[in-house]
């Protein structure tokens, strides 16, 4: 029988050490924790004094795992999954999925995609009510915290629960009619004579881009700039240009023409504080969220980039149908359908 009376290691030096492990360096555990560096350091050192071993071996580029440490991590990870376990049994009191649920995604997730799945989650759920912040005010968000965030940035706090949903494979996009009007770039060289629908946020993380189209940036004509993800769908559409779409979106409109010059591959997460998601009403919204990025019914969302060509069976028939049947008709007139004339 273990003794309760017997000192034991403290969870929190445990826990300290595990973010530590899971993210490589004193420093960045002190910051995801938003405590000092000293304090993270005194509870790996009591750590390992308690244990009579070492666990971390520090470098100038961070930390790594001793025998010893690859083994306390693994345990440390175990009660760390228990304590998430043992918070949502106890915060479930709920007996039916009844309430308000706040989520927060990127503009185009928010704008262009989510609400084609709404009303069916709302009919499943009539006593849920959904608050979907698409982050176009910062300064003043929508009243109340929020319960769940997409996002494609994998979150580095600990205390934050990210369930990865889904990878976004972005490439090259225009309309029809304006392919029609001035003709399909076949190299990156060639798009330097085209219009470009930019979205600011190519000017970050460049280093996930492919190389050649982080350098063709510079020579580019940017005839639209827009921070919003929706601007951007909506104008390559309309054929204002051409610009990088996840080929999610030919799901939403196949009428798009895909051009094959690949730039980058993203991972869409879906994060939640570790008080939350005991509830019926965090976890049906959670349910749905995954069969909306189901990766086995929908290749487009999964690791492997699968080519567009191959969407076809998968796309909504009806959709397809409606598209082929406005692809006959001449440009004027698919132009005067669209804008419902």
């Amino acid at each position: 029988m273990v003794s309760v009376a017997r000192r034991k290691a403290d969870w929190t030096d445990i826990r300290m050490f595990w973010v530590v492990a899971r993210l490589g360096s004193f420093g960045a555990a002190a910051r995801a924790l938003d405590i000092g560096l000293t304090t993270v350091t005194r509870a790996v050192d009591r750590l390992e004094e308690r244990l009579n071993t070492k666990l971390l071996v520090r470098g100038p580029q961070g930390v790594t795992l001793t025998e010893s440490g690859e083994r306390a991590y693994d345990s440390a990870l175990t009660m760390e999954r228990a304590a998430e376990n043992f918070e949502n049994l106890i915060l479930d009191s709920e007996s039916a999925p009844e309430g308000r649920v706040r989520l927060a995604a990127p503009d185009g997730l928010a704008g262009v995609f989510l609400p084609r799945y709404v009303p069916e989650f709302l009919r499943a759920n009539p006593k849920i009510d959904l608050v979907i912040d698409g982050g176009l005010w910062p300064d003043k968000p929508l009243v109340g915290e929020t319960d769940l965030t997409l996002t494609f940035a994998e979150p580095k706090n600990p205390d934050m629960v990210a369930i990865p949903l889904a990878y976004f494979h972005y490439t090259f996009f225009a309309s029809r009619d304006y392919l029609q009007l001035y003709g399909a770039p076949t190299s990156l060289e060639q798009m330097a004579q085209h219009s470009y629908v930019h979205h600011v946020a190519q000017d970050h993380g460049k280093e996930t881009w492919n190389p050649r189209h982080a350098a063709f940036q510079d020579f580019l004509h940017k005839r639209i700039v827009t921070n919003s993800s929706a601007v951007s769908f909506g104008a390559i559409q309309q054929g204002a240009g051409i610009g990088p779409l996840p080929t999610c979106i030919l799901a939403i409109d196949p009428s798009l023409v895909t051009l094959d010059l690949p730039v980058e591959t993203v991972r869409l997460w879906l994060v939640r504080h570790r008080d939350v998601g005991g509830s019926a009403r965090i976890r049906a919204v959670i349910a749905w969220l995954r069969e909306v990025f189901d990766a086995r019914e929908q290749p487009w969302f999964r690791a492997e980039f699968v080519h567009p060509r191959e969407f076809n069976t998968y796309i909504d028939p009806v959709l397809r149908a409606d598209e082929t049947a406005l692809a006959a008709l001449p440009a004027d007139g698919r132009r005067q359908l669209k804008r419902g004339k």
